[in-house]
């Protein structure tokens, strides 16, 4: 799904006006939950899916047919970075990035979701999924991100504690709306500045239940 907010954008000194980013909203899939909606897959797909942790995510149509082009990761940079905010909230960002597009994945850490297929990874392994700009197709691979990597990150996926959930919750579209800046990600190492950026995010829905839950009782 398609998100569409306003986002301020500065002209340059030509007068031209930077691309406005794209954001769509993600899922993340456990093992059970892609074999079950693989029925209606190419043979190919599940092959590459079957059993294994999946991140669904969209690009912009231009992102998109580079990807393709390239027959899916070819020429693609992977990379991921972890960040902790003044409320509390920790969040991983998984990078793909091709040419001067940027693709990035908003994880919440502190979701048990998250926590859990970050466990996982000790034997698992991560596919991601990107479809054409909330369309139908999608290239899909398996992650080059190696599994320590995701490991690592279990330091910072911790439960919220109850005094600080609706200030994160608060703060949360906050990280969103930086994550759009293209700046906020460095570039691939030796690849172009990044110029344009659709981000993928993951709805904190555990936490938001708990605030819900809190503010009705």
């Amino acid at each position: 799904m398609k998100i569409t907010i306003p986002i301020q954008r500065a002209s340059s000194s030509a007068g031209s006006q930077r691309p406005r980013p794209a954001l769509y909203f993600g899922r993340l899939m456990t093992p059970a939950q892609v074999n079950a909606a693989m029925a209606c897959y190419s043979e190919a797909v599940r092959n590459e899916l079957a059993g294994h942790w999946t991140l669904c995510g969209d690009v912009c149509t231009e992102m998109f047919a580079g990807l393709k082009a390239a027959h899916g990761e070819n020429g693609l940079h992977e990379n991921i970075t972890a960040f902790s905010t003044p409320a509390g909230g920790s969040y991983a960002v998984l990078m793909q990035q091709r040419q001067g597009f940027q693709h990035r994945f908003l994880l919440p850490l502190f979701e048990p979701k998250v926590a859990a297929f970050l466990a996982a990874m000790v034997r698992g392994t991560l596919a991601i999924s990107l479809a054409n700009n909330d369309g139908a197709d999608a290239i899909v691979w398996r992650s080059r991100i190696k599994a320590h990597e995701l490991l690592a990150l279990q330091v910072f996926a911790m439960p919220l504690a109850q005094a600080v959930r609706e200030q994160v919750v608060m703060e949360y579209f906050r990280v969103v709306k930086d994550m759009t800046e293209p700046a906020r990600i460095p570039p691939a190492p030796q690849g172009e500045a990044v110029h344009h950026v659709s981000l993928t995010i993951l709805m904190p829905e555990e936490t938001l239940r708990q605030c819900d839950k809190r503010l009705m009782s």
